[in-house]
């Protein structure tokens, strides 16, 4: 038997078809009966050898359904101490399957699932479908990291000042302290070796934030949405990323106003009048007004405003031969990016109403993503509209109240 254990199965069945062919009439009894001992211990073999092929197989087959499904326990979850050969191995483990694509497969599956819908590649058994139910085991979150990101990244992409300023993702209590000035110490001239009369003394306070509650609900027929299964993931993501852009930019720029949470009230400057429009002084005299207090803030200062009034108020401003100070920029890999005007980039952000310019520090809004971006699906009962809700917590403070400006022309 140890000598079948070594051989092939090529050298199994070569010679298993040699004494197939052997002339058995011609051998004594005793090499008769030993020849057909043999011919059975060969075909055992090969029998015990298919049947472990065959069990492999089985068993591959198995493991690439369970990943799929998102019910495969994870390697790096199982303990050395079960795990195969784990007492004797010394290095890492790594588990290398990209879970993330299958994550993704399987949660818009049970988004159409769900929903009523059922795509061209989904005629599964019950037991199939039963392996689809999201469970904290098998889902690192409610919805997959790469959908999350493209979300974001749309979010980003339109809601230019949510795009640029500074976020955070805590999920509890969200402080900022934030500095409001320097009480004592500034830099003063001395003599020869002496020490200043005074040390700097910054004042701060610490304001809490609990965030807001972002939400939208994406509605769509039921005739929509069997007809339109090409782009039934692109819409819900481009949808619910448009809205919760909209509604978190809107958050911010009225963060930006609060008398509490946003930029001092001497950096409001307001343009009166009927004929009111932009000067090169009103311009100059805002950039005059941002000081970071030597917090860093890498982006630098930024000019934000939408079309209306980066074309028909900042591009306006002129020196004494009518030659404007703003620059058009050329084609850039940010497509907010409009020009500059004395050293300021200007973006444009469509969220922001006509006649309003912010300019300011992104770094220094400290914002703070709590909960989301999650995406909840339903039916509504009665319509059979397909239902999605878009929800995330978010909130932010102006670090330092002196970093933003804010200039209004007319009323």
């Amino acid at each position: 038997m140890d000598e079948l254990t070594n051989m092939s199965v090529d050298e199994i069945i070569a010679e298993l078809q040699q004494r197939m062919d052997a002339d058995v009439s011609a051998m004594t009894p005793e090499d008769a009966a030993a020849h057909d001992e043999r011919m059975e211990a060969l075909t055992a073999e090969l029998e015990t050898r298919n049947q472990a092929a065959e069990q492999r197989t089985a068993r591959i087959e198995a493991a690439r359904a369970a990943i799929e499904s998102g019910n495969a326990t994870r390697l790096d979850s199982v303990p050395l101490a079960r795990a195969a050969g784990g007492l004797a191995f010394s290095g890492q483990i790594q588990d290398a399957t990209d879970y993330s694509r299958y994550e993704r497969s399987a949660y818009f599956k049970d988004l159409a699932r769900r929903s009523g819908l059922v795509f061209p590649d989904m005629e599964l058994t019950a037991q199939e479908r039963a392996a689809f139910t999201h469970l904290t085991t098998n889902t690192g979150s409610v919805v997959p990291t790469e959908t999350q990101n493209q979300i974001i990244s749309l979010i980003d992409s339109s809601a230019v000042i949510f795009g640029d300023v500074h976020r955070d993702n805590f999920a509890h209590v969200y402080e900022v302290p934030r500095h409001t000035g320097i009480t004592t110490g500034d830099a003063a001239k001395t003599n020869e070796g002496a020490a200043p009369a005074n040390d700097e003394q910054n004042a701060f306070d610490t304001i809490t934030i609990d965030g807001d509650e972002i939400k939208k609900t994406v509605k769509m027929s039921r005739k929509m949405q069997v007809q339109s299964i090409a782009a039934f993931e692109t819409y819900i993501i481009n949808e619910t990323a448009a809205r919760l852009a909209h509604t978190a930019e809107g958050m911010i720029v009225d963060t930006l106003d609060d008398a509490t949470y946003g930029m001092a009230t001497d950096n409001k400057i307001s343009i009166t009048g009927t004929s009111a429009k932009l000067t090169k002084a009103k311009l100059v005299e805002a950039l005059g007004k941002l000081k970071t207090f030597n917090n860093p803030a890498p982006k630098g200062a930024i000019v934000y405003a939408n079309g209306t009034t980066i074309w028909n108020a900042i591009a306006m401003v002129e020196d004494s031969n009518n030659r404007s100070y703003f620059i058009q920029s050329e084609q850039t890999s940010d497509p907010t990016i409009q020009g500059r005007i004395f050293g300021k980039v200007v973006k444009q952000d469509d969220a922001l109403a006509d006649n309003v310019i912010l300019i300011g520090y992104p770094d220094l809004f400290r914002s703070n993503l709590f909960d989301g971006i999650d995406i909840r699906p339903y039916i509504e009962n009665g319509t059979q509209l397909r239902c999605w809700d878009g929800y995330m917590l978010y909130g932010g403070v102006l670090a330092v109240p002196t970093s933003w400006a804010k200039i209004t022309i007319g009323s």
